[in-house]
């Protein structure tokens, strides 16, 4: 290990724990959002409707009715009275609904919503306002490079109106779904993009804190393993010069060359700040849209490299610390394409750590 230096790379702590925490944190966040599967569905189609009860995997339908969805829906309602329960799911059918399929690039799942949330306006015969829709992505066999997305749009105004007669009567809507013509359902996003875009804040945050301590845990190994050596350096040189004091013509007892080089090394180490302490200096100051990507300490200058919005704030918020001096970019900040954001490099010099007992 060098003396001079000490290295702490945070890049693979927060690449390996940010993918899988993300997924996780939306999954349960959505899953929370929408709570189990309702047990009876409601089938809307063009001449009626149908209610199901799902158990076990199988469905079982409990009553039909003919006419317009709002017409059907009250002649259900009075004749199931409270059978419906307290919560249900809608679903259309294709021909209540708009739907196509499209193939785009391969592209992170948020990337794939925007894309289709832009092209919902041209599929559907409604005012975007009046329009909600949702989205099923699958692999296309040989093709990695793009994906099959099966969209599909469905009236706002009779979800609303649907949803409402069932509210009046005591039961929840809790998912709603177009049944494709291939039979499989599409789930209509009733708040999942905001869901998701809460979950995935929050789990960035809790990455974050994550890296953090990891990192905290590495930089005590590393100072631990210094002050190891340093401690070692230090006992050989003693040991040298004892020996040489004993020797014929040896240098008498004393400050040897060594032992004064030892001495000035671990002064220098005295006067400035810890790893540990730059770790927990710099988690206090940088905001949550910015995380490190590593950070390099030699001597009493220290080199910031991480990954956010907002950066050229980064340089105050430094400077306001009294631990930090000279802050100012090391490289021109560039764009990370794939995730959107800057990417810097600062650096500064360490201010000189407080004298033991805070007396100077």
């Amino acid at each position: 290990m060098d003396d001079s230096s000490i290295t702490l790379s945070f890049a693979s702590i927060w690449n390996g724990l940010r993918s899988p925490v993300l997924a996780l944190a939306e999954e349960l966040a959505l899953r929370r959002a929408s709570g189990e599967q309702p047990a009876v569905e409601i089938r809307v189609h063009a001449g009626g409707l149908e209610v199901l009860r799902h158990r076990g995997g199988a469905a079982e339908v409990l009553l039909s009715a003919a006419g317009r969805p709002q017409a059907a829906l009250l002649d259900i309602i009075r004749q199931l009275a409270r059978g419906l329960g307290s919560q249900a799911a809608l679903s259309f059918a294709a021909d209540q609904s708009v739907s196509q399929q499209i193939v785009l690039p391969q592209q992170p799942d948020a990337v794939l919503r925007a894309i289709v949330r832009n092209k919902v306006e041209s599929l559907a015969p409604w005012p975007l306002a009046q329009c909600l829709h949702g989205m099923r992505a699958s692999a296309i066999a040989g093709d990695p490079q793009h994906v099959r997305v099966d969209v599909a749009v469905v009236s706002r105004s009779l979800l609303e109106d649907l949803a409402a007669t069932l509210r009046r009567a005591g039961v929840e809507v809790k998912a709603v779904s177009v049944q494709l013509p291939d039979g499989q359902p599409v789930a209509i996003d009733l708040g999942g993009d905001d869901v998701r875009r809460e979950a995935r804040a929050h789990a960035a945050r809790l990455a974050r804190t994550a890296a953090a301590v990891l990192a905290l845990l590495t930089g005590l190994g590393l100072l631990w393993i210094y002050r190891t050596s340093s401690e070692a350096t230090r006992l050989e040189a003693e040991t040298a010069s004892l020996m040489g004091s004993l020797k014929p013509g040896g240098t008498p007892a004393g400050e040897t060359p060594q032992v004064s080089a030892a001495n000035r090394l671990f002064q220098a180490r005295q006067d400035r700040l810890s790893a540990v302490a730059v770790l927990n200096e710099l988690s206090k100051l940088l905001p949550d849209n910015v995380h490190l990507l590593s950070l390099d300490l030699e001597g009493d200058q220290i080199t910031i490299k991480g990954q956010g919005s907002g950066v050229p704030d980064l340089i105050q918020l430094l400077e306001a610390s009294p631990e930090f001096e000279g802050v100012n970019f090391a490289a021109a900040t560039e764009l990370d394409q794939n995730s959107n954001a800057d990417v810097f490099s600062l650096v500064a010099t360490l201010a000189k750590a407080p004298p033991p007992g805070g007396v100077p």
